[in-house]
């Protein structure tokens, strides 16, 4: 099997589909050995947050000189950027020869596994293989009944709980935190962000029913000091801890998320892994992360952010704010899946955008642009649409003045188009 064929097997599997529960991946796991079994893990659930995490982690780890692997989804630049191995994406004939281990267990016409659960169980293999020393797992929905739930942590993280994907999760934070608090396993630390009363209950029960550690991140003081169009820079106060840290990774949301990379730090220092102050400060000077608060063209500028439900559109509103004082250099573009909080999400980006233009990814999951604007358009000032993102960006960034700024907001499968864009474009 070659990988177009390794391709091709996967996409013939459910990928819209949510099912939850862990019997179909422990079949793959089965076909190959049980990998995970040999593979220590950091497990990263939450609402949002959990890609900035993994990247921050990975890179500090991998400053650290550890060898290590990360899993996240969905995919933004590539199908293979889900698996990375030392920060390089999982080769096509590593790829081809995982699925061909699994191949019968693919062809369950009872009970497929999805395809999401599939590529985790080519994940953890791409670990075993490698003899990675740490793996960075991000759960896909939820984290209780989530495939990537199978891991042995060393340390699990629940970044955050708010109201998403409620279809499947539950529509309340009580029965969301209840699914993501389900990544918490006996013995192990359960280091968690700020979460609202109501899932904290929840996430502290849920530790003491398992025997987890609760371990919040909260109290430890991080205070963003500066932001540039390159950079932040981070106070932190905490023996053992650089006291100025830049980063670059820029929303302002990344406080939050960089108060839990800071206390996972100390918690695997506690668990004898040797990570230098010099190592956190240059490995999360290097982070990355494509989609979140990511500048991709400088004067005019264009940034993209995912921004896929009401929390995070709150926090690119206010980033809007910060960066571009005057309201009306602001221009977004929305493109929003059919299944999230579409007014929720144009509610919380109205007051800081004057021009909106709306358009659609080419996701089956895609709200059709002119549905978007016919629901929430509204809530602009000066609202316009165009049925997909080329056809958007073909319009608007020709006629920018050096003084605008884009911003590509709504869903990531709209700022994979987008980046696609910017890259081709002259």
């Amino acid at each position: 099997m070659d990988y177009v064929e390794a391709r091709a097997a996967l996409d013939r599997l459910p990928r819209l589909e949510v099912k939850p529960g862990l019997s179909r991946v422990e079949q793959l796991l089965d076909a190959l050995g049980r990998p995970e079994r040999s593979v220590a893990a950091i497990h990263v659930a939450g609402t949002n947050g959990k890609g900035s995490v993994v990247a921050m982690l990975d890179a500090v780890l991998r400053e650290a000189g550890l060898r290590v692997g990360r899993f996240t989804s969905p995919e933004l630049v590539d199908f293979r950027d889900r698996i990375a191995i030392d920060g390089e994406w999982l080769p096509e004939e590593a790829w081809a020869a995982a699925v061909a281990r699994i191949e019968a267990a693919l062809a369950d016409v009872t009970d497929p596994p999805t395809q999401f659960e599939a590529i985790a169980a080519v994940a953890f293999e791409a670990f075993a293989q490698r003899a990675v020393d740490i793996a960075i797992v991000e759960a896909g929905l939820g984290g209780r009944f989530d495939a990537t739930n199978v891991v042995r942590p060393r340390l699990s993280i629940l970044c955050n709980v708010s109201l998403d994907h409620t279809g499947v999760l539950g529509d309340s934070i009580e029965r969301i935190a209840w699914e993501k608090a389900g990544v918490a396993k006996r013995g192990i630390p359960l280091l968690y962000g700020d979460l609202p009363p109501e899932a904290l209950s929840v996430v502290r029960a849920e530790c003491e029913a398992v025997g987890a550690a609760a371990a919040p991140a909260v109290e430890l003081p991080v205070e963003c000091v500066a932001r540039s169009w390159e950079s932040a820079r981070y106070r932190v106060e905490r023996p053992g801890l650089p006291e100025a840290l830049d980063l670059g990774l820029l929303g302002g949301y990344q406080r939050d998320n960089l108060r839990i990379v800071l206390r996972a730090i100390e918690l695997l220092r506690d668990g004898g892994l040797n990570i230098s102050e010099r190592a956190l400060s240059e490995g999360l000077r290097a982070a990355r992360w494509p989609g979140r608060f990511e500048v991709v063209r400088r004067t005019p500028n264009a940034v993209l952010e995912g921004a896929h439900n009401p929390a995070a559109a709150a926090w690119l509103a206010a980033d809007a704010e910060t960066f571009v004082s005057d309201r009306p250099a602001r221009h977004l573009l929305l493109g929003v899946l059919a299944d999230k909080d579409v007014f929720g999400i144009a509610a919380a980006l109205s007051d800081s955008f004057e021009y909106a233009t709306f358009c659609a990814s080419r996701s089956p999951r895609a709200l059709p642009a002119k549905r978007l604007y016919e629901d929430v358009g509204h809530l602009f000032r000066r609202p316009a649409w165009y049925d997909s993102v080329e056809g958007a960006l073909d319009r608007i960034v020709p006629d920018m003045t050096d003084e605008q700024t884009l911003f590509v907001a709504g869903s990531l499968t709209v700022v994979a188009v987008a980046r696609r864009w910017f890259e081709e474009a002259p």
